[in-house]
């Protein structure tokens, strides 16, 4: 029998020649000692390579034979989950080619990061960042580490999914983003076994139980980076990404790498290099794989197979209008990603109504905010179910009532009714009516203004939402001040002063329940205030019991609006004033 493996890697990969060699050579710097790769369809020489990888000891191969009907990731998925050589690991992170593990302690190197792990943590859910074309147009620039260096900043929300670092389990099912255990929803003691498991986030930090159920995105209150995160390079430069237009993609989705994909995460908005300090030991390693004569030709061959397709790019008369279009498309802030139409995860069904309503002429920015519209209510319905499951929630019996309903409703938001083109078309003209009026300037700070309760919303910070750039100038200095505190101690001052404002009733109760946490959670034991954690991560580690706290404080200002709005009763004759002998004679207290 093989000895058990520490730390595997599961990728799944077609035509990545040109970039194999450095992926592979930098997560064995990090000390994976197990690297399984299954490959399908490849043309560019990605499957001779991997296997001569596997002769010089480096990884593991597997063909991945897709079956009639089936798509090639899901396959490699089961696949794998049968697959000893894989699962017989302490640890298993699935991973794709253009995704690179960045550890942010120690030296860099798994171990460092198991080392920082609770001890009985069976999984860590490492959240994706996602990293932009830096401007670059060549396919092929260098190390894609050094080439590519900015990156999209903590709040880009479209870029939260996670891959997921675990101990392997009974009955565990692979999955791209995450594992799940065979037959859950039939066999609670299943759901109940995968329940209790203890998953953390990225910054080492606890998640909530449930998360272990399901769910694949970190959310504001379970977003981590201080340990870990996970680089993905998923547009490279202008020339690559049109070549992975060419080439398609390991599932076969069709049109996947359109301006759209290219506008959403092609973000270029920090520098992080974190994954800088692993070049030099990279190159030695690489330099140590290709100083095989066999691996250094079929390298050579790959490269020369993706430098004939970019000839052949640059050859069309479609090519700078291409360039031109990504470049474009690059151009797409955040705050206006919310119109980008992207429509390559929805049923086939659904993009053919998509494409209807395009042709009718209803504009892609309506369509977009729709579609996310019509899509809310899907939100948490396995989950409900798994949880029930588990026999840690009460069963969702109107489930399938609830599909349905969310199914009517976006047949209808997507159909081409009278009354769905009445909708669109009063949403297509609203942009024009809600225009400004040319002889009403717009206040020059009011975009700072807007910053400023962003941030102040991102840490927690509840305040009253006045009109746009018509905020009391104390409250706006208090807003600014949040928005650039880097700790408790800081946030806690602005907290105090914005309190004083009568216009932030709620901020006072927030900072109330904090004093009150203070008091009944002891100092040594206080897992949000006074631990070295909470010291070095600052706000973001108080961020969800903040959320939490403000929560509370606006259910209770809530109801004591409602009792306060609500009908007074007619008044009953008054009674002469009981004292205590009357009441002892009468029963009454």
């Amino acid at each position: 029998m093989a000895p058990k493996r520490k730390f595997t890697i599961l990728s799944m990969m077609k035509d990545e020649g040109h970039s194999l060699v450095e992926w592979v050579a930098y997560h064995h710097h990090l000390g994976f000692d197990n690297i399984c790769v299954y490959t399908n369809n490849c043309s560019d020489g990605t499957d001779d390579m991997l296997i001569r990888l596997e002769e010089l000891g480096y990884v593991h191969h597997f063909r991945n034979d897709v079956p009639p009907g089936k798509k090639p990731q899901p396959n490699a998925l089961e696949l794998a989950t049968a697959n000893p050589a894989v699962m017989d690991s302490e640890w298993v992170l699935t991973m794709d080619a253009d995704e690179f593990l960045s550890i942010k302690c120690g030296e860099g190197k798994i171990t460092d990061l198991i080392s920082r792990m609770d001890p009985e943590a069976c999984a860590m859910a490492i959240t994706w960042r996602f990293f932009g074309s830096s401007d670059v147009t060549d396919w092929n620039p260098g190390l894609v580490i050094e080439s590519y260096t900015r990156a999209a900043p903590d709040k880009f929300k479209k870029g939260w999914g996670v891959k997921t670092l675990f101990r392997p389990y009974e009955h565990a099912k692979l999955g791209i983003h995450r594992p799940h255990i065979k037959n859950a929803k039939q066999k609670p003691e299943r759901a109940k076994a995968l329940f209790d498991q203890i998953w953390l986030n990225g910054s080492g930090v606890r998640m909530p139980d449930e998360f272990s159920l399901s769910g694949w995105r970190s959310t504001k209150p379970t977003l981590g980076y201080a340990l870990a995160e996970l680089n993905h390079y998923a547009v490279k430069s202008y020339e690559a990404y049109l070549l992975r237009r060419v080439r398609g993609n390991v599932n076969n989705k069709e049109d996947k790498y359109n301006a759209a994909y290219f506008a959403l995460f092609d973000r270029n908005e920090i520098e992080a290099t974190t994954a800088l300090q692993h070049a030099p030991a990279t190159k030695a390693k690489m330099a140590e794989i290709l100083a095989d004569p066999r691996m250094a030709d079929l390298q050579a061959k790959a490269m020369e197979f993706h430098a004939a397709r970019v000839a052949k790019l640059r050859s069309t008369g479609e090519y700078e209008t291409w360039v031109a279009e990504l470049k474009e498309a690059s151009k797409v802030p955040l705050d206006k990603l919310d119109e980008v139409l992207f429509i390559q995860h929805l049923p086939k069904q659904w993009q053919e109504k998509v494409k209807e309503l395009q042709a009718k002429g209803v504009p892609d920015k309506v369509i977009a905010k729709m579609i996310a519209d019509t899509q809310t209510a899907k939100k948490g319905e396995t989950r409900s179910a798994l949880m029930a499951a588990a026999g840690e929630g009460p069963a969702d019996m109107g489930g399938g009532d609830k599909r349905r309903e969310r199914d009517a409703i976006s047949a209808v938001a997507l159909s081409l009714s009278s009354d769905a083109e009445a909708i669109l078309e009063a949403a297509r003209d609203a942009p024009a009516a809600k225009a400004p009026k040319p002889d009403k300037p717009e206040a020059p700070d009011r975009a700072a203004h807007r910053a400023a309760r962003k941030a102040a919303r991102a840490a927690g910070i509840p305040t009253k939402k006045y009109a746009q750039g018509e905020e009391p100038p104390e409250v706006q200095a208090k807003l600014e001040q949040i928005a650039q505190a880097d700790h408790i101690p800081q946030i806690k001052d602005a907290l105090e002063q914005l309190a004083a404002i009568d216009d932030a009733p709620i901020a006072r109760e927030v900072l109330q329940r904090i004093e009150a946490v203070k008091e009944t959670v002891g100092e040594a034991d206080n897992p949000f205030l006074n631990t070295p954690e909470a010291r070095s991560l600052g706000v973001p580690h108080l961020k969800p019991h903040i959320a939490a706290l403000v929560a509370d404080a606006k259910a209770a200002k809530g109801a004591k609006a409602a009792k306060e709005k609500a009908p007074k009763p007619s008044r009953s004759p008054r009674k002469a004033k009981s004292s205590p002998a009357s009441d002892a004679a009468t029963g009454t207290k």
